[in-house]
């Protein structure tokens, strides 16, 4: 793990959507040395008007917009999806202009494209760290259940996740179904045709979940190596509106949530001997998880404290990860 000393400088590269607004008040609120970045001028000068912080205006094929906005920065924070629209051309900037990659998507795809950058961020002596975000507990929660066994070798994980959709995770949500039933088998990801739903218990008895990729293929294979891996998913609708959850973070408020509306992921990780064990997570419904842990992150970054290459959340910061993420709860079932 490199570390320097002073904190570095953060472009968040879609800033007035409405994770990238959530995410921009609590980078203030953090005191966190931020430039906003994006495609829409107009929405990005009121947003920076607001938080008192420099603006960048340009598409994201604009190698000359990626040279001005990310001098001087340490790491980008990309938050504009779709991110297959998105997150090569970031990669590609980060590459060239050697700083840190982070992302909040949670499209397999975009796992697998970082993944494949993976020598090449190592040679510009940056790291490349796609899922930043909602999933960056899910990837701790595998590798600390994966630690309570001696040889673990299958993996099932399903989350019930409660909140609703932005527009830009719809589209990301799209491809995520197109990228097909993917699972992880002796090591390789395989295509299935089809695939049956699982019950899992979230603490109130069985629930059905559906079979999707949730990235747990890509991230958690590289944070663990366990070579089996099936994930499942259940959304159940959203608590509270989302105007509701980003006045909360304008006025500088992480208010925990009710138990009943609380987002849960389950692990249950079998070793080659048979033995079986279930952990579980609890954390705030909808996209606070996202803020919260996108930004703990980044900051980790900022510090210096990253690895070259190719990152998942834990394979960079361990199970450890987990301690520092607000409201979020670690059970060993």
């Amino acid at each position: 793990m490199n570390k320097e000393t002073t904190p570095g400088k953060l472009l968040i590269y879609g800033a007035t959507g409405y994770t990238g607004t959530m995410i921009c008040h609590e980078a203030a609120r953090r005191g966190i040395d931020f430039e906003i970045a994006g495609r829409n001028a107009e929405k990005l000068s009121i947003l920076a008007a607001q938080l008192q912080v420099p603006f960048h205006a340009f598409e994201v094929n604009d190698i000359t917009g990626w040279q001005q906005s990310l001098d001087g920065k340490t790491a980008l924070l990309n938050i504009a999806g779709p991110f297959s629209e998105t997150a090569e051309m970031a990669m590609e900037a980060c590459l060239i202009f050697k700083v840190h990659y982070l992302d909040i998507t949670a499209e397999v795809d975009i796992y697998r494209l970082a993944q494949s950058k993976d020598e090449a961020a190592k040679a510009a002596g940056i790291m490349i760290l796609s899922g930043a975000g909602l999933f960056a507990s899910y990837d701790p929660l595998v590798l600390h259940t994966a630690k309570r066994l001696k040889n673990p070798i299958s993996l099932r994980a399903a989350f019930k996740y409660i909140g609703g959709f932005t527009p830009g995770s719809v589209a990301s949500s799209a491809n995520i179904i197109s990228a097909g039933l993917l699972i992880r088998i002796n090591g390789e990801i395989q295509k299935l045709s089809e695939a049956s739903p699982a019950t899992f218990d979230f603490g109130n008895g069985p629930e059905m979940c559906f079979p999707t990729p949730l990235g747990g293929i890509v991230l958690s294979y590289k944070s663990t190596g366990i070579p089996n891996i099936e994930e499942y998913f259940q959304m159940a609708l959203p608590a509270e509106t989302s105007e509701a959850e980003t006045l909360k973070l304008q006025q500088g408020q992480i208010v925990a949530h009710a138990e009943q509306n609380k987002s849960k992921i389950v692990a249950e990780v079998t070793d080659a001997d048979g033995t079986r064990v279930k952990s579980m997570i609890e954390m705030p419904d909808g996209y606070m998880p996202t803020v919260t842990s996108s930004l703990e992150i980044v900051s980790r970054a900022l510090r210096g404290l990253f690895k070259l290459g190719f990152q998942s959340p834990a394979s960079a910061y361990g199970e450890e990860l987990l301690n520092d993420l607000i409201d979020v709860k670690l059970i060993d079932l």
